[in-house]
Formats: C-alpha cells, sequence, structure tokens
C-alpha cells in the first residue's frame, strides 16, 4: 500500500508540474489531458492537464488541473514534508522553492537536531523541508597513525 499525494490546480497544473520537476530533478511519467478524454471539454481547457505523475527518488506526486472552473483550498491541513539527507541540498532546494512564494519559516537548525523550514510556494501548496544533522560523535574526523 502507497499513499500518494494529489495536488489539484486551477489551471497551472503543468506549470507547477515543471516547476518541481526542476527542484527535486524529477521524471515525469505520465500525462493526460482533458482533451484526450471522451467527454466533451470546452476549447480553452483541452489542453489542462487531466492527470499527471512526477518521480523523484523514491517518491511520485500527481497533479491535475481541476475541471474547468474547480477552485481549490489554498488553506488546508495539509502539508507535504520532504525530508532532505543533505544540508547543502536542503538550502538549494528550500530557496527554489521560495521563489514566488511565502517563507513561513525561514529555514534554520532546530532543537531536534535537524535543519528545518516550511513555505508555502508560489501555487499555494503548503511544504515543510527537514534535514537531519549529523551529531557531534557521527561527525568524526579521520585519524592517522604514524605509528610503526
Amino acid at each position: 500500500m502507497t499513499v500518494i499525494p494529489y495536488l489539484h490546480f486551477e489551471g497551472e497544473a503543468e506549470e507547477a508540474l515543471n516547476f518541481y520537476k526542476k527542484i527535486f530533478d524529477g521524471e515525469i511519467t505520465m500525462t493526460s489531458r482533458y482533451g484526450e478524454a471522451p467527454m466533451p471539454v470546452d476549447e480553452d481547457w483541452k489542453n489542462k492537464l487531466m492527470h499527471a505523475r512526477l518521480k523523484f527518488g523514491n517518491n511520485m506526486i500527481y497533479l491535475s488541473d481541476g475541471p474547468k472552473g474547480y477552485k481549490s483550498s489554498k488553506d488546508g491541513n495539509i502539508q507535504l514534508s520532504v525530508d532532505v539527507p543533505d544540508e547543502n541540498k536542503i538550502e538549494e532546494i528550500f530557496s527554489k522553492m521560495a521563489e514566488g512564494g511565502q517563507v513561513t519559516m525561514p529555514l534554520a537548525n532546530q532543537f531536534w537536531g535537524a535543519k528545518f523550514g516550511m513555505l508555502k510556494d508560489k501555487f499555494g501548496v503548503s511544504w515543510m523541508f527537514n534535514c537531519e544533522l549529523k551529531k557531534p560523535e557521527e561527525a568524526q574526523t579521520a585519524t592517522l597513525d604514524i605509528t610503526g
């Protein structure tokens, strides 16, 4: 069993898909457009995404433009949480994701031993980013034995 986040947009799903693809170095594994479906659709909505899949690492996100006139909620109780294993990478990803969005908690070292930050991206999607920091005993330096 797998839980896959499904993000709904009001006409900008393709822009969001490409934005997330670039940030997460992902792969678009599937797209389906309203114009490919057997139901009638307005001409200006035929090229909108009815369904898309983005894979990055072991993760998958689905995206869609809702039906024409659909209003997505930007104040829900769900945030996407991303664990990033590299401290430099979290800085890069957080910075790119924040472009055009709103940082709600700047990326900073936290009391639980992680670098953590939160933001709402330019599409209104809420994200949390976390990077577990190495404990001092884990960050040991190599020693050279010069005794012969």
